[in-house]
């Protein structure tokens, strides 16, 4: 077991990895490192007397400088309106089913009230039946027995690829299916996929509701008014910036998550918090809303901030404005035909094919970007984000063929949390699926039918491409 000299000394190395400044609990501390509470706590105050971070009462410790400006002035919610937030949480699937919640004390840290306010908020929220009390843990209730059916099933409907089956682009659409089915098991129900291109939807006697999403639509409204026929509990993952007054319908919960600009404000956020006051946004997909949003919120905390941002973008719109002309690509296709492919391989071409467009597609937009890098290693930023991993990983491997040290010159960050990001311990904002996945069980489970659109949070995953602007070498 450390004492408290080393614990202190451990503690001062990670200051720079814990996000947003805020250090751990005691708790959470002495269970990392095996020690006593008691340890922790000397080493602590080892790290303010050199100091290295300060406390507000109610606030826990921080980094020195880190404390929010805002937190001492920020009103408190009584019960009711703790409650009200508190429910909202639990039914836009922030906190997990089964899983206990923090205890009181630390409810209290992050709701800004007494520990007796907290616990009047969680009895007001059991007696409605979301909440249930173990012993001094509280555990979400899962939504499993609210509908009474026998098999209860869930229709879910998406756009369907050449082998038939769901089309999944990208990690965050394999995600969201793949915890659907998760959460759909937690609550005792099974799931029914079904590849839909138009006509009439057909329904099982034991489906309770429908779940779609408007990926890969030309036009994602057709689905939604095929859908609201139905007049059942339905929800759509469906794009909030193409949504207008006539493609509401009552019937159907609309959820929202890629387009949001809060995303790009809670990541350069926590660059910001590093210490970076120049930023560089680098898309070459401008063009699509989902880039414009996260530029939109990038700018609107740099203003907050007094920080600034510049964008260096090219107006595509997706990987697809470079894919779809590789695969005519006449030198390809002269030097590699078809029939060759398959005789070489005894078999099908169509993978070998895939494989080769899919690598030329991607070397051109490589070609594109190149001298976005350029600009923004130029404009002297200390931090780059990219408009999503794809962007952000072909910054990292650009500024390596450039002997540009990441994070130690530039600091690096992207969208998405994709496998990808994971292997190249890319700093990434992830989207959770997992609550996009319970809010539309639990919206179905209680037959709500009032439209709403659930707009949900993502979080900043921390990893080894960004660091504190303070420690950078310039």
């Amino acid at each position: 077991m450390s004492n408290a000299n080393e614990l202190a000394d451990i503690f001062a190395k990670q200051l720079s990895k814990w996000p947003e400044g805020r250090l751990p609990t005691v708790r959470d501390l002495a269970m990392r490192q095996g020690a006593s509470s008691r340890t922790v706590q000397a080493a602590l105050e080892l790290l303010r007397g050199r100091g290295l971070v300060e406390s507000r009462p109610r606030s826990g410790l921080w980094r020195v400088g880190e404390i929010p400006r805002t937190e001492a002035t920020t009103s408190r919610l009584g019960v009711v309106d703790l409650a009200t937030r508190f429910r909202i949480e639990i039914r836009e699937g922030i906190h997990p089913w089964d899983s206990p919640l923090p205890l009181i004390k630390e409810l209290a840290v992050q709701w800004n009230c007494h520990a007796q306010t907290v616990s009047k908020v969680l009895d007001l929220v059991i007696q409605e039946g979301l909440l249930e009390r173990r012993g001094r843990l509280h555990f979400p209730v899962s939504p499993r027995g609210l509908r009474k059916a026998a098999a209860p099933t869930i229709l879910c409907l998406g756009a369907g690829a050449s082998d038939g089956h769901f089309r999944m682009d990208s990690d965050r659409e394999s995600d969201f299916w793949r915890e659907l089915g998760v959460q759909a098991g937690l609550a005792g129900l099974s799931l029914v996929r079904r590849v839909w291109d138009g006509g009439r939807i057909r329904l099982d006697a034991n489906m309770v509701g429908v779940i779609a999403t408007s990926w890969h639509y030309h036009d994602p409204k057709i689905i939604c008014r095929e859908i609201s026929k139905l007049k059942m509990p339905a929800c759509v993952w469906f794009d909030e910036h193409i949504m207008d007054e006539s493609s509401v319908d009552s019937h159907i919960n609309y959820h929202d998550q890629g387009f949001s600009a809060e995303n790009g404000s809670l990541l350069s956020r926590h660059l910001m918090e590093l210490g970076h006051t120049h930023l560089a946004f680098v898309s070459p997909w401008h063009g699509n809303q989902w880039s414009l949003k996260r530029f939109e919120g990038i700018e609107a905390e740099a203003a907050i901030r007094g920080c600034r941002v510049e964008a260096f973008c090219l107006d595509g719109d997706s990987s697809w404005d470079r894919m779809v002309p590789a695969q005519t690509d006449p030198v390809l296709v002269k030097t590699f035909p078809e029939a060759t492919i398959a005789r070489i391989i005894e078999g099908s071409s169509d993978r070998v094919r895939d494989f080769m467009v899919t690598e030329l597609g991607w070397n051109r937009i490589r070609q594109d970007m190149a001298p976005l890098f350029e600009k923004a290693l130029a404009s002297g930023a200390t931090a780059w984000i990219g408009a999503n991993d794809v962007c952000a990983l072909n910054a990292l491997k650009w500024l390596g063929e450039q002997d540009v040290p990441v994070p130690g010159r530039v600091s690096v960050a992207g969208f998405d949390d994709t496998l990808e990001a994971l292997r190249s311990d890319l700093t990434s904002f992830r989207f959770s699926c997992a609550s996009v996945a319970r809010s539309m069980i639990y919206q179905i489970l209680t037959s709500s039918r009032v439209s709403t659109l659930t707009r949900h949070k993502g979080m900043v995953v921390v990893r080894g491409t960004t660091s504190r602007y303070s420690r950078l070498k310039k």
